[in-house]
């Protein structure tokens, strides 16, 4: 696989347009990260994460065995330097627990934590052409799903694990940088 993440300045935002989980309370607060899954890497926001309950942990969602939910953790500012919404993260350890939702049929939200297969989709041979690519979903449909980094993969293949991201729109985030807006079309 040649999955390639999007180059972003910083971290993974996410604005949550339309979710159901905020008034109906699929909320996951209690669950630690994963320590060998975040040993070093970061949680951002806009990742899509599996959720072990058994284990009161968030890992990566490799597969379809667990639950999968969006990290939107409330941002923190660490620094008065560096205080928009690119510079924040969760540390794996000795950080606040992260906030995830689960998601449900008709949900969206944007994000530019997303990610692409040059292998699977393999006229994606840059990024440039990915973007293009984006820009063009309102003729051509892609899909989002869970990648083994948490970025959520885009494809034009559907996926056929955890949930189902349609790509309705190539937008900005409140920055003004390049985001995605996504809308769950099955569970």
């Amino acid at each position: 696989m040649a999955i390639k993440r999007l180059t972003i300045d910083g971290y993974g935002q996410v604005e949550l347009n339309n979710v159901a989980f905020r008034r109906d309370g699929r909320i996951e607060a209690q669950a630690k990260p994963n320590a060998t899954d975040f040993s070093v890497d970061k949680l951002e926001n806009g990742m899509l994460l599996a959720v072990d309950a058994a284990k009161r942990e968030v890992k990566y969602a490799v597969d379809g065995t667990l639950p999968v939910a969006l990290n939107y953790s409330a941002e923190h500012m660490y620094d008065e330097r560096a205080n928009g919404l690119k510079d924040f993260y969760l540390n794996g350890k000795d950080d606040f627990l992260p906030r995830l939702g689960y998601l449900a049929v008709g949900d969206k939200f944007t994000t530019n934590c997303i990610c692409y297969d040059s292998a699977v989709d393999s006229s994606w041979t840059s990024e440039s052409v990915f973007i293009s690519a984006l820009g063009t979903c309102a003729s051509t449909t892609l899909y989002g799903g869970i990648s083994a980094k948490g970025a959520i993969l885009v494809s034009a293949t559907a996926p056929t694990e955890g949930p189902k991201l349609r790509v309705i729109e190539k937008t900005t985030m409140p920055n003004g940088k390049l985001g995605v807006k996504f809308q769950v079309y099955a569970e």
